[in-house]
């Protein structure tokens, strides 16, 4: 152990963990303008805390989520950035700041105006929020997780152990085999990140300012696994034909010519060392944008989209993620990059329905952050036999566009048998 590693041990307080590189990095990303967390949303059934008309007990509901989260340790620590080496503190938790009720016409509208209020610091980075009387006789329920706390794999975990039972996800994320030549791939990782092919003009990028807007879109799981099998790929490689499509549907509904290709950023799941929230890599995908059919859509993904995702677990934590000063250097770039054009997530969540003081958790949709100058982020989430996608769009976006758009693609290709 060196000198200054063994001083930084004498000097921790028992409660005191330092913050691991990658969340460093999370919390660096976080900012005003780009508030750097997940969101988990869906609605809830009469039962426990959920009154029959669809009401709130607060009070119960305090008594029995508080409890559960106090049980995840860094549901009770707070993020202490004030001195040289950052630490996760002990924090008292908060009730009336972390589990609160408010009401709103849509879990949609709700969301939107979470991804542009940042957590407090000053606490424990994450939240509960109840919806009352949101839909018929129930109501709804928001977890936001700063993405140093954890990433959206291990958020869905999270929020399985804050139900009555947790049954086990679809996928728990990838296993990362670590070789002798991974530092290698990461530098190559970052070059093809700086240096790869560029956008061209469009809606895509710009400035992320102002209002977000979020729409929630579902597809029959079993349906859209055989469609996308029936054209030889995966459901991730169906989602991002879904995608593409919506994508030329959108861009052309602005008036622009889409491009042949664009640059998808997939996170992918890696092994979680100790102490990290979060343990993601970061896979360049291109988006075939010119193809119109979308069996050979799925089949030229499917090509590409498996080496991408097998070189970016190789690569491991993508570069900037490994230092405080990269990151800061990296988030300047970012507001003006040009080889991005989006970013899709993937996140397998309970394959049956969770309960919360028995209230059901009917539906689950998944929110991401939208990073420097992207303007679209899409996250797919599985949950009891329904994919559900959840997109977060900037104001330039014509969000009912796209979402529309890529509920026919996601249609079409869980029925191929019915449509062109």
């Amino acid at each position: 152990m060196s000198a200054h590693n063994e001083t930084v041990t004498a000097i921790r307080r028992p409660d005191d963990e330092i913050i691991a590189p990658t969340d460093v990095a999370n919390l660096v990303f976080d900012s005003a303008d780009r508030v750097n967390a997940f969101v988990l949303a869906g609605h809830l059934g009469p039962g426990g805390f959920v009154r029959p008309d669809g009401s709130i007990d607060l009070d119960r509901a305090r008594t029995v989520l508080l409890p559960r989260a106090a049980a995840v340790p860094r549901f009770r620590q707070r993020a202490d950035t004030s001195e040289r080496v950052w630490r996760w503190r002990e924090a008292a938790v908060d009730p009336a700041r972390h589990i609160r009720v408010v009401e709103a016409a849509s879990l949609e509208e709700l969301c939107a105006g979470l991804l542009t209020t940042r957590l407090d610091h000053a606490y424990p980075l994450w939240e509960i929020v109840l919806v009352p009387r949101l839909g018929s006789g129930g109501a709804g329920i928001v977890i936001r997780i700063h993405h140093a706390v954890a990433d959206g794999l291990a958020s869905a975990v999270l929020v399985a152990a804050l139900a009555d039972t947790a049954p086990v996800a679809a996928g728990t994320g990838a296993r990362h085999l670590e070789h002798v030549g991974a530092v290698r791939a990461r530098v190559g990782q970052f070059r093809r990140v700086v240096a790869g092919p560029k956008v061209p003009p469009s809606a895509l990028l710009g400035p992320t300012g102002g209002p977000r807007s979020v729409r929630f879109v579902d597809v029959d799981l079993t349906a859209f696994r055989a469609g996308v099998a029936e054209a030889g790929g995966t459901v991730n490689d169906g989602v991002l034909a879904a995608v593409a499509g919506a994508v030329v549907t959108t861009l052309s509904s602005l008036g622009e010519n889409p491009p042949d290709s664009v640059a998808v950023s997939v996170p992918v799941g890696l092994k979680r060392r100790r102490g990290e929230g979060n343990a993601i890599g970061a896979a360049l995908v291109p988006l075939p944008l010119g193809i119109d059919d979308r069996v050979e859509r799925i089949r030229a993904i499917h090509a590409s989209a498996g080496p991408a995702i097998t070189d970016a677990r190789h690569a491991g934590t993508f570069p900037p993620m490994r230092s405080r000063w990269m990151m800061r250097r990296f988030d300047r770039y970012s507001r003006s990059q040009r080889t991005i054009g989006l970013v899709t997530s993937n996140v397998p969540g309970p394959d049956s329905r969770i309960v919360f003081d028995t209230a059901p958790l009917l539906d689950m949709h998944g929110v991401g952050t939208l990073g420097g100058n992207v303007r679209i982020s899409i996250v797919a989430a599985s949950y009891a036999g329904v994919l559900g996608l959840g997109i977060n769009t900037a104001a330039a976006i014509p969000a009912d566009t796209l979402a529309d758009a890529l509920t026919k693609e996601l249609t079409a290709i869980a029925a191929p048998d019915t449509h062109g």
